[in-house]
C-alpha cells in the first residue's frame, strides 16, 4: 500500500515519560518505569546561555520555562547541562570547597521543578572542566585560591580533592538526587583532557567516585540514577577507551565527537555523517557487552558553521547517522552558534527524528551496526543501519553532496544481506525533514537476503530512513 505525503502528515504522538530512567532489557538503550523504550533526544544547555540565563539571572524566569516548554514540544527528551558554568564566577555552585553560592542552588531548586513539571530529564556532571582548567589561577579548588589542588594531576589523584568532590556530591545528592528527571549523572566531563591521569588513575577514579555516588543515593534515596563518564577523545582505544566503554560500575558509555579532530569538518554539512557512522560503529565494536552508546557533545569545535542552511544540513545529517548506526539517541549538539543555544532549525530536526523515533520499541530493540551487510546499487550514497538481527531493520540513506552531479535516492536498489531470518516483512519509507512515512509496501527475505527499490522521489530527499518490519 501506497500513501502520499499529504496522507501522512497527522504527527506521531510523542512519548510522554514518568519515573526514572533505567538500562532497557534490550541493553541498548533506554527505558521508564512503565518500561517505555527512551532515547537521549537533545543538546547540551549552560546555566549562562540564552534559555537558561533567564532564571539563572532572575530576569525572566517565565522564559526559561517557555524554552523547556518548546523544547519538550519539539520531541526533546533530555538536555545535557553542567552543574556550573566556569567561564564566569557567578556562574560557579561553590564559591569555595564547601560553601554553596545562593545564586546556583535557587537556579537548581527552580530549573529542576521545572524540568520535573514539563517532563525534561538532565544529564548533569558537577563540574565545567573546560572553563575550569582555564581560570584555574581563579577557581577555588585550586592552592592558590586555598583549595585543596597544588597542580592539575591532583584534581584526580589527592585524597583532598577527591575528599572536596565527594563533598560536592553529598550536597547535590543530598538537595536534588531525590528527582526522577535526572537521567543520569556524568561524573567528569571529559576525564581524560585536562588531569594527566593514567588509565590506571582513571579507572581508580571512577570507581571510587562511581561507588561513592551509588552508595550515597540508594542510602539517602533508596534508589539510584544512572552513572556515565565522557570522553573528550571521540574514539578512545587501548586500555583508556576498555575503561570508557566497559568499566563495570559505569551504565552507558559517552564520548564527545567533535568536528576538527579527525572527526568531520565544518565546511559542508554531509561528510559529519561518513564521520559519525564511523565514530559510533567503532565504539559499538570496542563494547565487550551491549551496554547503551551516545555522542553526548559534538559540533564544529574549531570553526562555528556561519551559513544556518548549512548548519541545519549538518545538524540533521549528524542526528540521523547517529540513531541509525546505533547511538542510543540523536547525538547532543554543543551549540556553537549565534545565539548560542539550539537554533530553532536545530530544534526541528529533532523533531522529526523523534516522531520517527516515536515508532519503534527501543526497550526491546537489541541493536547491532549492520552498515557492513548494506548495500546500494549507485555510487555516492551514504548509508548505514542497525538491527536486531530478528525481526527489525532500521536504513539511512544520504546523498553525498559533494560530488560533481546530481545524486539521486530515486529508484535506487537496496540490499540487506545476512540480518533478518527469511520471512515477510513491511517497509515503510520515511520523510526525515517532516518526521512522516511516505510510502509502505510488503518485503520478503529469502536466503537472508532483502532487496527493495526506492520509490519515485523529489530531488528535495536528500535523505531517507527505512524501517523494515516482520508482518504480523
Amino acid at each position: 500500500m501506497s500513501l502520499t505525503l499529504s496522507q501522512t502528515l497527522t504527527p506521531v504522538r510523542l512519548p510522554e515519560y514518568k519515573g526514572t530512567i533505567s538500562v532497557s532489557s534490550s541493553q541498548r538503550y533506554f527505558q521508564d518505569e512503565q518500561g517505555l523504550g527512551f532515547l537521549v533526544i537533545g543538546q547540551n544547555d549552560a546555566v549562562t546561555w540564552p534559555g537558561l540565563v533567564e532564571l539563572f539571572d532572575q530576569t525572566s524566569p517565565t522564559a526559561t520555562e517557555d524554552y523547556i516548554v518548546d523544547l519538550r514540544a519539539h520531541g526533546i527528551t533530555v538536555s545535557r547541562v553542567m552543574m556550573e558554568y566556569a567561564q564566569f564566577e557567578r556562574g560557579y555552585l561553590e564559591t569555595s570547597p564547601g560553601v554553596f553560592s545562593p545564586a546556583a542552588i535557587r537556579f537548581w531548586d527552580s530549573f529542576i521543578a521545572l524540568a520535573e513539571r514539563q517532563g525534561l530529564y538532565l544529564l548533569l556532571t558537577p563540574y565545567d572542566t573546560f572553563w575550569q582548567v582555564r581560570n584555574w589561577s581563579l577557581y577555588p579548588y585550586s592552592a592558590a585560591m586555598g583549595g585543596p589542588c597544588n597542580s592539575l594531576h591532583d584534581w584526580l589523584t589527592a585524597p583532598a580533592a577527591i575528599a572536596a568532590q565527594k563533598a560536592r556530591w553529598d550536597f547535590i545528592i543530598e538537595r536534588w538526587g531525590g528527582s526522577p528527571n535526572i537521567f543520569a549523572w556524568d561524573l567528569m566531563n571529559e576525564i581524560d583532557l585536562y588531569w594527566g591521569g593514567t588509565p590506571a588513575e582513571i579507572d581508580a577514579y571512577i570507581t571510587e567516585m562511581a561507588t561513592y555516588v551509588r552508595e550515597k543515593e540508594l542510602a539517602v534515596w533508596g534508589r539510584r540514577h544512572l552513572l556515565t563518564v565522557s570522553s573528550a577523545t571521540p574514539i578512545p582505544d587501548s586500555e583508556f577507551g576498555q575503561v570508557i566503554y566497559n568499566h563495570p560500575l559505569l551504565d552507558f558509555a559517552t564520548t564527545h565527537l567533535y568536528v576538527g579532530q579527525g572527526t568531520c569538518t565544518p565546511t559542508d554539512g554531509v561528510e559529519c555523517a561518513d564521520e559519525m557512522i564511523s565514530g559510533v560503529r567503532l565504539s559499538m565494536q570496542t563494547l565487550s557487552h551491549p551496554r547503551p552508546y551516545l555522542d553526548s557533545e559534538s559540533g564544529p569545535i574549531y570553526e562555528w558553521i556561519k551559513d544556518r542552511a548549512v548548519d541545519r544540513e549538518y545538524h540533521h545529517n549528524m542526528s540521523w547517522a547517529h540513531l541509525m548506526a546505533g547511538g542510543a539517541g540523536s547525538g547532543m549538539r554543543w551549540p556553537y552558534t549565534v545565539p548560542h543555544c539550539l537554533l530553532p532549525e536545530f530544534r526541528e530536526n529533532l523533531l522529526a527524528l523523534a516522531r520517527f523515533a516515536a515508532t519503534i520499541d527501543w526497550s526491546r530493540f537489541a541493536s547491532r551496526n549492520v552498515t557492513q551487510h548494506l548495500r546500494v546499487d549507485r555510487p555516492g550514497i551514504i548509508k548505514t543501519g542497525c538491527s536486531d538481527q530478528k525481526t527489525t531493520a532500521l536504513l539511512w540513506l544520504l546523498a553525498d553532496s559533494r560530488l560533481p552531479g546530481t545524486i539521486s535516492l530515486s529508484g535506487a536498489g537496496v540490499t540487506l544481506v545476512h540480518t533478518l531470518p527469511d520471512g515477510l516483512y513491511c517497509v515503510e519509507l520515511w520523510d526525515t525533514q517532516m518526521g512522516v512515512v511516505i510510502e509502505e509496501w510488503a518485503a520478503t527475505v529469502s536466503g537472508k537476503k532483502l532487496t527493495l527499490t526506492l520509490p519515485p522521489l523529489e530531488s528535495s530527499h536528500r535523505d531517507v530512513a527505512l524501517v523494515v518490519r516482520a508482518a504480523g
